[in-house]
């Protein structure tokens, strides 16, 4: 993939989007449910106004997709991989706190 100025100034959005420990919460629930906001509220333990909020800047940058269906919207994780690249920070993240080197593929 060539890489140019657009492209890395959209991934700085994303990461600016997931620099909020309630919007990565609400992907990792949604990695495995469609849910309305209540039942996001009422698992996450989060304020009603903050989970609306914080889907509403998820679906802006297509972390998300919604479907209505009778008075209820329903959310789910629009493209998995983006779980992936949490899941490598976290990991980064577990070195960083104990200390531990990282290891790297060993290129002869």
């Amino acid at each position: 993939m060539e890489v140019n100025n657009a492209i890395l100034e959209e991934a700085v959005k994303i990461y600016k989007v997931l620099s909020n420990v309630n919007r990565i919460k609400i992907l990792y629930f949604l990695e495995n449910h469609e849910a309305d906001v209540t039942t996001i509220v009422d698992n996450l333990e989060l304020d009603q106004p903050l989970v609306s909020h914080q889907l509403s800047i998820l679906f802006k940058y297509q972390l998300v997709t919604k479907n209505k269906r009778g008075q209820h919207v329903y959310y789910c994780l629009d493209d998995p991989h983006i779980l992936e690249m949490v899941n490598a920070m976290l990991g980064h993240v577990a070195h960083e706190i104990k200390g531990e080197p990282h290891q790297y593929p060993h290129v002869e």
